[in-house]
Protein backbone atom coordinates (compact mmCIF):
# COMPACT_ATOMS: atom_id res chain seq x y z
CA UNK A 1 0.00 0.00 0.00
CA UNK A 2 1.59 3.24 -1.23
CA UNK A 3 5.19 1.99 -1.04
CA UNK A 4 7.70 4.21 -2.82
CA UNK A 5 9.28 2.62 -5.88
CA UNK A 6 6.31 0.37 -6.71
CA UNK A 7 5.22 2.41 -9.73
CA UNK A 8 4.85 1.52 -12.53
CA UNK A 9 3.04 -1.32 -10.86
CA UNK A 10 4.21 -4.90 -11.50
CA UNK A 11 2.14 -8.09 -11.13
CA UNK A 12 2.58 -9.53 -7.64
CA UNK A 13 1.28 -12.54 -5.76
CA UNK A 14 -1.29 -10.42 -3.98
CA UNK A 15 -2.51 -6.84 -4.20
CA UNK A 16 -0.67 -3.58 -4.76
CA UNK A 17 -1.75 0.03 -4.58
CA UNK A 18 1.43 1.66 -5.85
CA UNK A 19 3.05 5.03 -5.13
CA UNK A 20 2.66 6.88 -8.45
CA UNK A 21 4.64 10.04 -9.15
CA UNK A 22 1.89 11.50 -11.33
CA UNK A 23 -1.87 11.20 -11.66
CA UNK A 24 -2.86 7.89 -13.27
CA UNK A 25 -5.63 5.30 -13.24
CA UNK A 26 -3.13 2.47 -13.77
CA UNK A 27 -1.59 2.31 -10.31
CA UNK A 28 -3.00 -0.98 -9.03
CA UNK A 29 -2.61 -4.72 -9.30
CA UNK A 30 -4.92 -6.29 -10.21
CA UNK A 31 -6.43 -3.60 -12.41
CA UNK A 32 -9.87 -4.08 -10.84
CA UNK A 33 -8.60 -3.48 -7.29
CA UNK A 34 -10.31 -0.04 -7.06
CA UNK A 35 -13.62 -1.72 -7.88
CA UNK A 36 -13.10 -4.37 -5.19
CA UNK A 37 -12.22 -1.67 -2.64
CA UNK A 38 -15.16 0.53 -3.64
CA UNK A 39 -17.50 -2.35 -2.78
CA UNK A 40 -16.09 -2.08 0.77
CA UNK A 41 -16.65 1.69 0.79
CA UNK A 42 -12.95 2.42 0.33
CA UNK A 43 -11.78 4.88 -2.34
CA UNK A 44 -8.02 5.46 -2.07
CA UNK A 45 -6.49 8.59 -3.58
CA UNK A 46 -2.86 9.26 -4.51
CA UNK A 47 -0.62 11.87 -2.91
CA UNK A 48 -0.06 13.52 -6.28
CA UNK A 49 -3.74 14.41 -6.43
CA UNK A 50 -3.44 16.42 -3.19
CA UNK A 51 -0.67 18.95 -3.78
CA UNK A 52 0.23 22.00 -1.71
CA UNK A 53 0.10 25.21 -3.73
CA UNK A 54 0.01 27.78 -0.95
CA UNK A 55 -3.79 27.91 -0.91
CA UNK A 56 -6.20 27.61 2.06
CA UNK A 57 -5.15 25.28 4.84
CA UNK A 58 -8.35 23.36 5.59
CA UNK A 59 -8.98 21.80 2.15
CA UNK A 60 -5.35 20.72 1.81
CA UNK A 61 -5.10 19.22 5.31
CA UNK A 62 -8.43 17.43 4.92
CA UNK A 63 -7.33 16.00 1.57
CA UNK A 64 -4.02 14.73 2.94
CA UNK A 65 -5.66 13.15 6.00
CA UNK A 66 -8.34 11.56 3.84
CA UNK A 67 -5.66 10.00 1.61
CA UNK A 68 -4.09 8.28 4.64
CA UNK A 69 -7.46 7.24 6.06
CA UNK A 70 -8.55 5.66 2.78
CA UNK A 71 -5.29 3.76 2.22
CA UNK A 72 -5.40 2.54 5.82
CA UNK A 73 -8.96 1.32 5.31
CA UNK A 74 -7.82 -0.45 2.14
CA UNK A 75 -5.03 -2.19 4.04
CA UNK A 76 -7.44 -3.26 6.79
CA UNK A 77 -9.89 -4.63 4.22
CA UNK A 78 -7.11 -6.80 2.78
CA UNK A 79 -5.73 -7.77 6.19
CA UNK A 80 -9.17 -8.92 7.31
CA UNK A 81 -9.66 -11.05 4.20
CA UNK A 82 -12.60 -9.00 2.94
CA UNK A 83 -10.82 -8.83 -0.42
CA UNK A 84 -9.41 -12.20 -1.33
CA UNK A 85 -7.60 -14.36 1.20
CA UNK A 86 -5.73 -12.92 4.17
CA UNK A 87 -2.19 -11.91 3.19
CA UNK A 88 1.03 -13.22 4.73
CA UNK A 89 2.42 -9.69 4.75
CA UNK A 90 0.79 -6.25 4.67
CA UNK A 91 2.91 -3.13 4.13
CA UNK A 92 1.19 0.23 4.61
CA UNK A 93 2.88 3.59 4.01
CA UNK A 94 1.18 6.56 5.66
CA UNK A 95 2.39 9.94 4.40
CA UNK A 96 0.25 12.58 6.15
CA UNK A 97 2.86 13.29 8.84
CA UNK A 98 5.48 13.93 6.18
CA UNK A 99 3.23 15.95 3.87
CA UNK A 100 1.93 18.22 6.64
CA UNK A 101 5.25 18.59 8.48
CA UNK A 102 6.77 20.07 5.32
CA UNK A 103 4.39 23.01 5.22
CA UNK A 104 2.95 23.37 8.74
CA UNK A 105 5.95 22.61 10.94
CA UNK A 106 5.92 26.24 12.14
CA UNK A 107 2.67 25.50 13.99
CA UNK A 108 4.54 23.10 16.31
CA UNK A 109 7.31 25.50 17.34
CA UNK A 110 7.39 27.32 20.72
CA UNK A 111 5.30 30.46 20.69
CA UNK A 112 3.05 29.30 17.85
CA UNK A 113 -0.33 31.04 17.97
CA UNK A 114 -2.08 27.96 16.55
CA UNK A 115 -3.91 25.94 19.26
CA UNK A 116 -2.89 22.30 19.51
CA UNK A 117 -6.30 21.11 18.34
CA UNK A 118 -5.82 23.01 15.08
CA UNK A 119 -2.21 22.00 14.40
CA UNK A 120 -2.03 20.08 11.14
CA UNK A 121 1.00 17.99 12.14
CA UNK A 122 -0.63 16.91 15.41
CA UNK A 123 -3.77 15.84 13.51
CA UNK A 124 -1.59 13.68 11.25
CA UNK A 125 0.01 12.00 14.27
CA UNK A 126 -3.41 11.41 15.81
CA UNK A 127 -4.58 9.72 12.63
CA UNK A 128 -1.48 7.52 12.54
CA UNK A 129 -2.11 6.59 16.18
CA UNK A 130 -5.68 5.54 15.37
CA UNK A 131 -4.50 3.39 12.48
CA UNK A 132 -1.81 1.76 14.61
CA UNK A 133 -4.45 1.09 17.25
CA UNK A 134 -6.61 -0.70 14.68
CA UNK A 135 -3.63 -2.78 13.61
CA UNK A 136 -2.71 -3.64 17.21
CA UNK A 137 -6.24 -4.95 17.74
CA UNK A 138 -5.58 -7.52 15.02
CA UNK A 139 -2.44 -9.02 16.59
CA UNK A 140 -2.59 -12.67 17.64
CA UNK A 141 -0.15 -15.52 18.26
CA UNK A 142 0.76 -15.55 14.58
CA UNK A 143 0.65 -11.84 13.74
CA UNK A 144 3.14 -9.14 14.68
CA UNK A 145 3.46 -5.45 13.84
CA UNK A 146 6.55 -3.45 12.90
CA UNK A 147 6.12 0.33 12.78
CA UNK A 148 8.88 2.69 11.70
CA UNK A 149 9.75 5.82 9.76
CA UNK A 150 12.93 6.14 7.73
CA UNK A 151 13.03 9.89 8.48
CA UNK A 152 12.41 12.31 11.29
CA UNK A 153 11.52 15.99 10.98
CA UNK A 154 12.70 19.38 12.13
CA UNK A 155 12.45 23.10 11.39
CA UNK A 156 13.49 24.66 8.09
CA UNK A 157 14.38 28.32 7.79
CA UNK A 158 15.40 28.59 4.14
CA UNK A 159 16.93 26.83 1.19
CA UNK A 160 20.20 27.88 -0.43
CA UNK A 161 20.64 27.56 -4.18
CA UNK A 162 23.83 25.56 -4.68
CA UNK A 163 23.66 26.46 -8.37
CA UNK A 164 24.16 30.11 -7.34
CA UNK A 165 27.28 29.11 -5.42
CA UNK A 166 28.59 27.16 -8.40
CA UNK A 167 27.82 30.04 -10.76
CA UNK A 168 29.69 32.52 -8.55
CA UNK A 169 32.73 30.25 -8.72
CA UNK A 170 32.55 29.99 -12.52
CA UNK A 171 31.52 26.35 -12.43
CA UNK A 172 28.04 26.91 -13.89
CA UNK A 173 26.91 29.34 -16.57
CA UNK A 174 23.30 30.30 -17.23
CA UNK A 175 22.01 30.88 -20.74
CA UNK A 176 19.63 33.65 -21.83
CA UNK A 177 16.60 31.58 -20.78
CA UNK A 178 17.91 31.14 -17.23
CA UNK A 179 18.76 27.46 -17.63
CA UNK A 180 22.35 26.13 -17.60
CA UNK A 181 24.46 26.59 -20.69
CA UNK A 182 25.72 23.04 -20.67
CA UNK A 183 28.64 23.78 -22.98
CA UNK A 184 30.05 26.08 -20.25
CA UNK A 185 28.93 24.22 -17.13
CA UNK A 186 31.16 21.99 -15.00
CA UNK A 187 28.79 21.05 -12.15
CA UNK A 188 25.14 21.52 -11.19
CA UNK A 189 22.76 20.76 -8.36
CA UNK A 190 21.00 17.39 -8.34
CA UNK A 191 17.27 16.90 -7.87
CA UNK A 192 15.72 18.00 -4.56
CA UNK A 193 16.05 15.63 -1.64
CA UNK A 194 19.21 14.08 -3.07
CA UNK A 195 21.19 16.95 -1.50
CA UNK A 196 23.87 16.49 -4.10
CA UNK A 197 25.85 17.91 -7.00
CA UNK A 198 26.63 16.23 -10.29
CA UNK A 199 29.54 16.85 -12.61
CA UNK A 200 28.67 17.56 -16.23
CA UNK A 201 30.49 14.41 -17.26
CA UNK A 202 31.21 13.70 -20.91
CA UNK A 203 29.69 10.38 -21.97
CA UNK A 204 27.04 10.60 -19.25
CA UNK A 205 25.48 13.81 -20.53
CA UNK A 206 25.02 14.86 -24.12
CA UNK A 207 26.92 18.15 -23.67
CA UNK A 208 29.30 16.96 -20.98
CA UNK A 209 32.35 19.14 -20.40
CA UNK A 210 34.29 17.09 -17.85
CA UNK A 211 36.42 14.27 -19.23
CA UNK A 212 36.13 11.01 -17.25
CA UNK A 213 39.91 11.08 -16.79
CA UNK A 214 39.55 14.44 -14.99
CA UNK A 215 36.64 13.43 -12.79
CA UNK A 216 38.57 12.97 -9.53
CA UNK A 217 40.43 16.27 -9.86
CA UNK A 218 37.34 18.30 -10.81
CA UNK A 219 35.31 16.62 -8.07
CA UNK A 220 37.86 17.71 -5.48
CA UNK A 221 37.85 21.28 -6.85
CA UNK A 222 34.05 21.50 -6.74
CA UNK A 223 33.95 20.03 -3.22
CA UNK A 224 36.50 22.61 -2.03
CA UNK A 225 34.39 25.49 -3.39
CA UNK A 226 31.23 24.21 -1.71
CA UNK A 227 32.91 23.47 1.61
CA UNK A 228 34.28 27.03 1.78
CA UNK A 229 30.91 28.67 1.10
CA UNK A 230 29.56 30.77 3.98
CA UNK A 231 25.84 30.67 4.75
CA UNK A 232 24.78 34.34 4.80
CA UNK A 233 22.01 33.56 7.30
CA UNK A 234 24.41 32.26 9.96
CA UNK A 235 27.83 33.64 9.04
CA UNK A 236 29.25 30.12 9.30
CA UNK A 237 30.00 27.44 6.73
CA UNK A 238 27.01 26.13 4.83
CA UNK A 239 28.29 22.55 4.70
CA UNK A 240 30.07 20.24 7.06
CA UNK A 241 31.39 18.42 4.01
CA UNK A 242 30.75 17.62 0.35
CA UNK A 243 31.20 13.84 0.31
CA UNK A 244 32.10 11.84 -2.83
CA UNK A 245 29.44 9.22 -3.41
CA UNK A 246 32.04 6.45 -3.36
CA UNK A 247 32.46 7.05 0.38
CA UNK A 248 28.74 6.51 1.02
CA UNK A 249 27.44 4.03 -1.53
CA UNK A 250 28.50 0.70 -2.97
CA UNK A 251 26.99 -1.81 -5.34
CA UNK A 252 25.88 -1.92 -8.97
CA UNK A 253 23.50 1.09 -8.67
CA UNK A 254 25.91 3.40 -6.84
CA UNK A 255 26.56 5.47 -9.95
CA UNK A 256 22.92 6.64 -9.86
CA UNK A 257 23.71 8.70 -6.75
CA UNK A 258 24.97 12.30 -7.08
CA UNK A 259 28.73 12.69 -7.56
CA UNK A 260 28.86 14.72 -4.35
CA UNK A 261 26.47 14.38 -1.40
CA UNK A 262 26.16 17.58 0.65
CA UNK A 263 26.08 17.38 4.45
CA UNK A 264 24.61 20.65 5.82
CA UNK A 265 26.27 22.22 8.84
CA UNK A 266 22.91 23.53 10.09
CA UNK A 267 19.91 21.46 9.03
CA UNK A 268 17.65 24.49 9.20
CA UNK A 269 19.37 25.67 6.00
CA UNK A 270 19.42 23.15 3.18
CA UNK A 271 20.35 22.83 -0.51
CA UNK A 272 17.50 23.94 -2.76
CA UNK A 273 17.80 21.22 -5.40
CA UNK A 274 17.35 21.36 -9.16
CA UNK A 275 15.31 24.54 -9.80
CA UNK A 276 13.04 22.86 -12.37
CA UNK A 277 11.55 20.50 -9.78
CA UNK A 278 11.90 22.70 -6.71
CA UNK A 279 9.74 25.30 -8.44
CA UNK A 280 7.07 22.80 -9.38
CA UNK A 281 6.81 21.41 -5.86
CA UNK A 282 6.60 24.88 -4.26
CA UNK A 283 9.66 24.01 -2.24
CA UNK A 284 10.22 27.58 -1.06
CA UNK A 285 6.89 27.45 0.82
CA UNK A 286 8.12 24.71 3.17
CA UNK A 287 8.83 25.21 6.88
CA UNK A 288 10.00 21.71 7.82
CA UNK A 289 12.35 19.10 6.42
CA UNK A 290 13.60 15.60 7.08
CA UNK A 291 16.05 14.62 9.82
CA UNK A 292 18.20 11.52 10.12
CA UNK A 293 16.88 10.39 13.50
CA UNK A 294 13.49 8.72 13.74
CA UNK A 295 11.87 5.77 15.53
CA UNK A 296 10.93 2.12 15.27
CA UNK A 297 8.67 -0.09 17.38
CA UNK A 298 7.60 -3.73 17.27
CA UNK A 299 4.71 -5.57 18.91
CA UNK A 300 3.59 -9.16 18.93
CA UNK A 301 5.20 -12.57 19.14
CA UNK A 302 8.08 -11.63 16.82
CA UNK A 303 9.47 -9.05 19.24
CA UNK A 304 10.93 -9.06 22.73
CA UNK A 305 9.34 -6.62 25.18
CA UNK A 306 11.67 -3.78 26.06
CA UNK A 307 14.16 -4.69 23.32
CA UNK A 308 14.55 -1.11 22.13
CA UNK A 309 17.87 0.18 20.94
CA UNK A 310 19.02 1.87 17.74
CA UNK A 311 18.20 0.54 14.30
CA UNK A 312 18.91 1.44 10.68
CA UNK A 313 16.71 1.42 7.57
CA UNK A 314 18.66 -1.54 6.21
CA UNK A 315 17.53 -3.58 9.23
CA UNK A 316 13.94 -3.57 7.93
CA UNK A 317 14.38 -6.22 5.21
CA UNK A 318 15.86 -8.95 7.47
CA UNK A 319 13.27 -8.07 10.13
CA UNK A 320 10.37 -8.63 7.72
CA UNK A 321 11.86 -11.91 6.52
CA UNK A 322 12.24 -13.28 10.05
CA UNK A 323 8.70 -12.13 10.88
CA UNK A 324 7.58 -14.31 7.96
CA UNK A 325 9.60 -17.26 9.27
CA UNK A 326 12.19 -16.98 6.49
CA UNK A 327 15.96 -16.91 6.79
CA UNK A 328 17.55 -13.74 5.36
CA UNK A 329 20.32 -14.39 2.87
CA UNK A 330 23.72 -14.47 4.54
CA UNK A 331 24.93 -11.53 2.48
CA UNK A 332 21.84 -9.38 3.13
CA UNK A 333 22.97 -6.29 5.05
CA UNK A 334 21.25 -5.34 8.26
CA UNK A 335 20.26 -7.09 11.48
CA UNK A 336 16.80 -8.41 12.29
CA UNK A 337 15.07 -6.51 15.10
CA UNK A 338 12.95 -9.51 16.03
CA UNK A 339 13.22 -11.71 19.12
CA UNK A 340 16.52 -13.65 19.21
CA UNK A 341 14.72 -17.01 19.03
CA UNK A 342 13.37 -16.12 15.58
CA UNK A 343 16.71 -15.12 14.09
CA UNK A 344 18.75 -17.59 12.05
CA UNK A 345 21.78 -19.04 13.77
CA UNK A 346 25.15 -17.55 12.70
CA UNK A 347 27.18 -19.47 10.15
CA UNK A 348 28.74 -22.58 11.67
CA UNK A 349 26.39 -22.70 14.65
CA UNK A 350 24.50 -25.87 15.45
Amino acid sequence: MNVFGTHPVEPVDGYCLSYPMRATVQACHPRNLPVLLAREGVRPVHDVTVWFTGGPKDPFVSGVLNADRQRADAALAMLDGRIGSRPDLTVLNLTAIDRLSHVYWQETEPGSPVPEADQAVLRAYQLADRVLGQLLERLDDHTSLLAFSEIGFGPLRSYRSVNDVLAAAGLLTLGPDGTPDWSRTTAFEAVQGAQGVNLNLAGRYRDGTVRPADRARVLADVAAVLEEHINPATGTRFLTRAVPREELHAGPAADAAPDLVLDPADWRYLPLGDPFWSGRTNRMLQSGWHRRDSYWAGAGAAFTAGRGGPARPLDIAPTLLTMLGLDPARDLPGTALTAPALRPAPAGAS
